[in-house]
């Protein structure tokens, strides 16, 4: 009981000292808790019948649990700092009489308390959370989302065996660490800052795999000038490639001769970086060129893969490179002369002093912000072109199709698909339609069989059948002439393909027919996967009489029924459905597919939601490990940094001067990593934006990305704001200036 009173008044006493381990506990246990309790089954008892996420629910136990092992090494780290700020009043207590065994105690139970007390912040912090998950969850259903109470009984359970078993064994640790220390030790380690590091010790692996690199850059881009016939302005960027590789190996070079002699190799490490970051910028403005010569067979499939891999180790070396010789820029750019030096000549001192010990981590955690902010903002746009993707493909409630595998005449199906089976099976079961579809697809010739031109269109519809797609869609019927054809084109067919084709074919042959295009007759209409199962982009609309001395190639069936289907009868009806038809003995065991509106949105929609959430999830994460080591380094500074505050204030300087330096030196050390970040984060948003446009244009438009990278960099500027101000506080109170 005594050993518990005074573990309580040591929290009280130093509550400033814990307050940065407190809320990365808060923000760890919060979003552990709101992506947790999506999985729960009292979550999954409030959605509507529809919504079924057994999928989504397996992965998200595994997945959270599994990016949540990154905030152990996130509790160690604020856990080492804690111990050495610690070990100076742990050396006093022992002083004066009291049993290191009771030390070490007492200081566990501290942590068991600011450990209990961060759990249950941090779950009222996930509750508000779990609403935003929610949210997420029930918008790509396209289910009305309404507030609930989200305190789930198994969710608080896992996450209290979670983060206890964390604490536990963290304390354990620090019991069996204050035990062995000496109290020599402790005085000494609670005074000792970090230790500085060349650039040699801190570069010469990075520099190595820089080199060979460069190197592969080299060979790859020689081969290519002296093998392939390539437009002179994409042979000048090759030149310029193989040009800087060389002087990247040379420069490198140059920096190993430099240390060998004694010197500190800022001068070659800055012409090593400038040719490095070169690389990587061309490498990735030429990448759609090398995916252009790989499907032209011109280059091998290592040109389509390798160039991104090596521009990001390039331009994650350079990062590295800037930071490790900041302290050397900074000397060189800051002249002596200038009013701005004298003016700044503590802070600059402050900053100079602590780059050659944090410059290094600095510059990870740059890297690791920015991978942090891409995943956070272009899993969402992945996800959402999925789950359009799924609502483009699944329209109806039920499609039952054949699709176009054949080979050969013999193996064209001979009949239809068993249409009123279906109708009365969806009757029978309660779950009547609303308006159905049946038709086929027919080959225009009877030679066609044998074609396999690739995105050319070579199969036909009755105009009948197709005006049955579009009336379940609400869409007025379309005509034609006898001697008329209009196409039907996918989703994802771009404007100018269309235009391209019309322009070069305007008269088809269908049988012994030759029809011409209907001016204007060209459709992207919700059609599901019933007319383009065969991978083509188009099909013909033909009239129905022309159809009659056609051979059939597919048959389909589409409709949407009254109510929607259950789950449950969804996965019953998928496999009765298939079996019955198969067992008809028509169609191959390949032709058959059943597509279900209800599964389709289930378990296509699960795999977007389980991406963007893991991938959301997994960069906040990392977001808060790398602001929590911003923060804890800057406060380690502090022991260090408190006797020269000290001195400037017995000097004459008044404590809002203090504060100033405080701010500015906070604000280049969180400034300079938090710019680097926003830059390159941009930079490769904008590269993956304009790269990839063609492909998402189809299923998210401009406007909703720039929504997405705008809420993404807002959550990003909200903890770094959280994170800043509460290190402001933290150093002025080490610092006591307030």
């Amino acid at each position: 009981m005594m050993y518990a009173k005074l573990a309580l008044r040591n929290v009280k006493r130093s509550a400033k000292d814990y307050l940065i381990y407190v809320i990365t506990l808060i923000l760890s246990v919060g979003l552990f808790y709101g992506f947790m309790s999506i999985a729960s089954p009292y979550y999954n008892e409030s959605l509507p019948v529809k919504i079924n996420l057994e999928i989504l629910n397996k992965a998200m136990r595994i997945a959270v649990p599994i990016v949540a092992l990154l905030v152990i090494f996130l509790i160690s780290y604020v856990n080492t700092y804690m111990l050495r700020r610690k070990q100076k009043e742990f050396a006093v207590q022992t002083i004066i009489g009291m049993e290191q065994r009771a030390v070490a105690f007492i200081f566990f139970m501290e942590t068991m308390i600011m450990g209990a007390i961060s759990i249950i912040l941090g779950i009222l912090l996930g509750i508000g959370l779990s609403q935003i998950v929610g949210y997420i969850v029930v918008q790509s259903f396209e289910v009305e989302w309404q507030l609930y109470l989200s305190l789930f009984p198994d969710t608080i359970l896992f996450t209290l065996l979670f983060f206890g078993a964390i604490f536990i064994v963290m304390g354990i640790r620090n019991i069996r660490t204050v035990r062995q220390l000496k109290i020599i030790d402790m005085l000494h380690n609670s005074q000792r800052g970090n230790e500085k590091f060349t650039l040699y010790h801190q570069l010469s692996r990075w520099i190595v795999i820089a080199v060979i690199t460069s190197i592969a850059v080299f060979g790859m881009m020689f081969a290519l000038i002296m093998k392939v016939s390539i437009q002179p302005h994409i042979l000048w960027q090759l030149i310029t490639l193989v040009i800087v590789a060389t002087l990247s190996i040379v420069t490198a070079i140059w920096f190993f001769i430099e240390c060998r002699h004694g010197k500190s190799g800022s001068i070659p490490l800055l012409f090593l970086t400038i040719p490095c970051f070169i690389q990587g910028i061309i490498l990735l403005i030429l990448n759609q060129v090398f995916e252009s010569l790989v499907r032209q067979r011109l280059a091998i499939e290592a040109y389509y893969t390798m160039p991104p891999v090596l521009a990001i180790v390039l331009l994650a070396f350079s990062i590295l490179a800037l930071f490790s010789n900041m302290s050397w820029i900074l000397t060189k750019t800051i002249k002596k002369p200038s009013d701005f030096y004298y003016q700044n000549l503590f802070v600059l001192g402050q900053i100079k002093s602590k780059m050659a010990s944090s410059a290094k981590t600095m510059g990870v955690i740059s890297c690791i912000l920015i991978l942090s902010i891409v995943l956070m903002a272009w899993l969402p746009v992945n996800a959402i072109r999925a789950s359009e993707y799924q609502k483009i493909t699944s329209p109806f409630d039920v499609q039952v199709l054949t699709t176009y595998s054949a080979s050969s005449l013999e193996e064209l199906p001979k009949t239809t698909l068993d249409y009123d089976y279906i109708t009365k099976y969806l009757n029978e079961n309660g779950y009547p339609l609303s308006k159905a579809a049946t038709g086929q697809l027919y080959l225009l010739q009877a030679g066609d069989i044998d074609k396999t031109v690739k995105n050319a269109p070579l199969l036909a519809i009755s105009v009948d059948s197709y005006n049955q797609m579009r009336a379940l869609s609400d869409l007025p019927a379309i005509t034609l002439d006898s001697d008329e054809y209009g196409i039907a084109w996918s989703f994802d067919t771009l404007p100018e393909t269309i235009t391209q084709f019309n322009q070069e074919v305007s008269s088809i042959h269908a049988g012994n027919s030759t029809l011409h295009k209907k001016s204007g007759a060209d459709y992207q209409d919700p059609t599901g996967m019933v007319l383009f199962t065969s991978r083509m982009q188009a099909v013909y609309i033909v009239p129905d009489e022309i159809c009659n001395n056609l051979l059939m190639a597919t048959s389909f069936y589409a409709g949407n029924t009254k109510k929607p289907l259950a789950y449950d009868f969804a996965e019953r009806f998928d496999q009765e459905m298939w079996k019955y038809q198969f067992g008809l003995g028509v169609f191959s065991e390949n032709q058959l597919y059943v597509r279900l509106g209800t599964l389709q949105d289930n378990e296509g929609i699960s795999n977007a939601l389980l991406l963007r959430l893991v991938g959301t999830y997994a960069a906040l994460v990392l977001i808060i490990i790398c602001f929590t080591i911003l923060s804890v380094q800057q406060l380690t500074d502090t022991i260090e940094q408190k006797k020269r505050f000290q001195i400037i204030s017995k000097l004459g300087v008044n404590k809002a001067d203090c504060g100033r330096y405080i701010r500015q030196q906070m604000i280049f050390k969180f400034g300079l990593p938090v710019m680097v970040s926003l830059i390159f984060s941009i930079g490769t948003l904008l590269f993956l934006t304009l790269t990839g446009y063609e492909e998402y244009i189809v299923y998210i438009s401009l406007n909703e990305m720039l929504a997405i990278f705008a809420v993404v960099y807002a959550a990003f500027i909200g903890i770094l704001i959280s994170y800043f101000v509460s290190t402001y506080y933290l150093f002025k109170k080490h610092m006591a200036l307030s």
